[in-house]
């Protein structure tokens, strides 16, 4: 029987309630284990690790997932410290994490997390600290495992150290530039060339190194690397160093492209070429100077044989004017005519004398002279050369000037400094200076130039109204083979030649210049005091004579005929021949009558020294005198044992007779 009473239902009704709540919290349950199961399942197939500390860093929770990158169970983890996981050196780091975490801010970092074998693994942590009232309670954080992707950076890193070290090893130039043209990136190499460190060249514009010139080149080179996308090799073009010097570069340039195709940047190599382009342009110097030397030569060849010829001719003209002299009254008319021949052969034997320069050095003849003199009798010839619309113009101060010089070198660097004026006056007008004065240096003339002593010195300056040199080139104009004349308008050996004799002088020589003005040479000779200049030629009052019979040798008959009658004429018996066959044929038919032989050098089938040989054969102890119009077969250092007296035509009269008499009375060697 059933209770119907109030109480009865009332407690089935509460029953009834229990067993519907009990129902839908075992629904709730299993609701909240699906649900934990699902999370659980969630968070163990993540590749992330999920961990939870507390406030003192103690691990509480760790996914299971941890032993796939440590090899540690979530057990052997949970309840130790999570900084023992930590490799020691990414401590500092860690502990700046706690740090940030406990401000309440989320961190990410990277660190190494030590594995159970020993090892680590490369993590990135991300992680945010769990709060309660405002109180750090503990850090819920999320591991990833980067190994793989550090390893591939860090051998990234060793390529592109591998890599940087190759390119700071090598000699050439490396740049990177942007579109804008400004230095991304260059390697030591190319800092050395532009003499710049690296800091100052990145984000540098490359024009900044080039002129205007080169600037359009590179232009150009640009322009067609972005047309055609294909690589400009071998650019010639010059860099300006920091210091302002040119380096010559040859360069490639090469257009990079990023994934998309688009232009990224520029790369390429500078090499610098510079010592290559001075050696070539050294080597163009040293050919042409060799090419000059051998045209040098062939004209010598030819200026020793026309001197041969030359002084063949003198030696008839001087020879001849000096007899007829003799014929004469002394202040007649012919005798001074005569007088005024033998002063011009004198001049064309001194003329003949610079011509042999060209072949080869001749020995200093110095001896003291006078500057007016020999500087006047030099400006005589020249002013038949230049043009009436230059003015000459003789500045002199003092008349009584002596040096001891050479008479023809001193000639030589006066025509070779006025030859340059006149150059100097391209368009043929203008004037020309000549000043000779006294000087005197004291010791501030050492700073100057260290090779000058002080004392009294000649002055001479030649100035010029022309065209100026540049300053670049005054500190150049006395190197050989250096000229600013167009090409085949000068040899550059002019200036060099004047500074080459004038230090052979113990003399200085300076030049000055105004572009547009003029230039004007300044020569200083020490002056000498108390001597007489000393002329090539000095009549006497009466020449050596002699009876000895001469053998006289000459293939020339104008030259043997002259010496026969001058021999004659101061008591000699004279046997000429004109033919050195002849000349022996006459001296092995009466060798014991002749005193004495003179021949030339130069002479068809047998030379005079060949002769000179022969005769010796027969006769050891006979004197010969040997004449040459060419003054290198006078070898007085080198010696010649069959040869006594050596004479270089034109012969004077005197010379010719005061070296007879020395020979025949066993005077020696006499030149």
């Amino acid at each position: 029987m059933m209770d119907s009473s109030p109480d009865c239902k009332n407690s089935q009704q509460q029953i009834q309630r229990l067993q519907e709540e009990n129902n839908a919290l075992k629904k709730q349950v299993k609701n909240l284990k699906d649900q934990r199961d699902t999370y659980r399942q969630l968070i163990e197939n993540l590749n992330e690790v999920l961990y939870l500390t507390d406030f003192d860093a103690t691990v509480t929770y760790i996914t299971p997932n941890v032993e796939k990158i440590s090899g540690y169970r979530p057990d052997e983890i949970i309840g130790r410290c999570y900084i023992d996981f930590v490799c020691p050196e990414d401590l500092p780091n860690r502990l700046d994490f706690f740090e940030k975490v406990a401000s309440g801010k989320g961190v990410a970092t990277e660190y190494r997390y030590l594995t159970k074998d020993g090892g680590y693994v490369w993590v990135m942590s991300n992680a945010r600290g769990i709060f309660q009232n405002g109180e750090i309670t503990g850090i819920q954080g999320m591991l990833v495992d980067i190994t793989e992707r550090k390893n591939m950076e860090q051998a990234l890193q060793e390529s592109e150290q591998r890599y940087r070290n190759i390119l700071e090893s090598i000699e050439d130039g490396f740049y990177e530039i942007d579109m804008d043209h400004k230095i991304l990136f260059c390697n030591q190499a190319l800092c050395r060339i532009l003499g710049c460190s690296r800091e100052e060249l990145i984000g540098m514009p490359a024009k900044n190194f080039m002129d205007q010139k080169n600037r359009k080149k590179i232009s150009r080179a640009v322009m067609s690397v972005n047309k055609t996308g294909e690589p400009w090799r071998f650019i010639d073009w010059e860099l300006i160093g920091k210091d302002g010097s040119i380096r010559h570069i040859e360069s490639s340039l090469t257009l990079v492209k990023d994934d998309q195709a688009s232009p990224l940047k520029y790369r390429g190599i500078a090499r610098d070429v510079t010592e290559r382009k001075i050696a070539e342009k050294e080597k163009q110097r040293l050919q042409a100077r060799l090419r000059h030397a051998h045209q040098m030569e062939a004209i010598g060849t030819l200026a020793g044989g026309i001197a041969h010829d030359f002084n063949n001719i003198l030696s008839s003209v001087i020879g001849y004017a000096e007899l007829t002299k003799d014929h004469l009254e002394k202040d007649s008319l012919p005798h001074q005519n005569l007088a005024r021949i033998n002063e011009a052969g004198l001049r064309a034997k001194d003329l003949i004398r610079q011509i042999l320069t060209l072949a080869r050095p001749i020995e200093e003849d110095a001896r003291p002279v006078s500057v007016v003199s020999m500087i006047k009798e030099a400006l005589k010839m020249l002013r038949s050369t230049l043009p009436s619309s230059i003015d000459l113009v003789e500045n002199i101060s003092d008349n009584n000037l002596m040096i001891n010089a050479d008479p023809t070198q001193l000639h030589q660097i006066i025509i070779n400094l006025a030859t340059n004026a006149k150059h100097a006056m391209e368009n043929g007008v203008g004037t020309m200076t000549v000043t000779i004065e006294a000087t005197r240096f004291d010791n501030s003339i050492q700073n100057r130039n260290p090779g000058l002593r002080p004392g009294d010195y000649a002055h001479i300056a030649v100035s010029d109204t022309g065209a100026g040199i540049p300053e670049k080139h005054i500190n150049r104009i006395f190197e050989p083979y250096f000229t600013t004349r167009e090409k085949g308008l000068g040899t550059g050996l002019g200036l060099s030649i004047v500074h080459g004799i004038v230090k052979s002088h113990n003399g200085y020589i300076e030049a000055e210049s105004r572009v547009g003005k003029g230039s004007t040479f300044h020569v200083y000779f020490p002056l000498i005091r108390g001597k007489k200049p000393q002329p090539g030629n000095l009549n006497k009052t009466a020449l050596p004579r002699g009876s000895e019979c001469i053998l006289l040798v000459d293939d020339e008959l104008p030259i043997v005929e002259m010496e026969q009658q001058s021999l004659a004429s101061l008591g000699y018996t004279i046997i000429a021949r004109t033919s050195s066959m002849e000349a022996l044929q006459a001296f092995k038919a009466q060798p014991g009558k002749i005193d004495l032989v003179i021949t030339d050098m130069t002479m068809p089938t047998m030379t005079g020294d060949m002769l000179a040989r022969e005769f010796k054969k027969l006769r050891p102890e006979m004197p010969i005198i040997l004449c040459t119009g060419f003054s290198e077969h006078i070898e007085k250092k080198n010696g010649n044992p069959e040869i006594d007296a050596f004479l270089l035509k034109p012969v004077l009269r005197d010379k010719m007779a005061g070296t007879v008499r020395k020979v025949l009375d066993g005077a020696g060697n006499e030149s």
